[in-house]
């Protein structure tokens, strides 16, 4: 089975409690993955999404205020040796859509519900057409003893 160090990205933004939010947009704009992980050393703290700052820069937050304002604190995070199904688990237990995966207390990665439903999704279509194939198999071999057989008994030399 899967696990989050397969489907996990590897180069997570990170900033410090002290960074500006002008930075943390000017990040999330560069950066793909949709949030920022705020930092201490090593140890994520706080997550910073792109709803979150767009919702605290529309109630008039200012650019230079620090990105520990804004952050989720609550951080919930996964580990690299975590069964796909597992993660999926936690998704649908706490419902975010973004989780720092965190290995002896320090940052390693980034995990997405949508790559980890993207790979369990790929991993039951690969079963699928694993038991499709042995289904086309069985069914073959089927043909050949209740068909082919009874017109292939006469020709084959049976020890008569």
């Amino acid at each position: 089975m899967a696990r989050v160090r397969d489907v996990m990205l590897d180069d997570v933004p990170t900033l410090g409690k002290e960074a500006k939010i002008g930075e943390a947009a000017r990040l999330l704009a560069g950066r793909g993955t949709g949030c920022i992980i705020v930092a201490e050393g090593k140890k994520p703290v706080g997550i910073v999404t792109e709803l979150d700052l767009i919702r605290n820069i529309v109630k008039g937050k200012s650019l230079k205020s620090p990105v520990s304002g804004i952050m989720t604190s609550s951080v919930v995070s996964m580990s690299p040796s975590m069964k796909l199904d597992e993660a999926l688990k936690t998704i649908d237990i706490k419902k975010f859509r973004r989780y720092p995966v965190v290995d002896n207390g320090e940052l390693v990665g980034l995990a997405t519900k949508r790559d980890i439903v993207n790979a369990i999704s790929d991993n039951v279509r690969f079963h699928r057409n694993i038991q499709n194939a042995v289904l086309v198999i069985f069914v073959l071999f089927e043909f050949f003893v209740f068909v082919l057989f009874r017109y292939l008994y006469k020709y084959l030399p049976l020890g008569s």
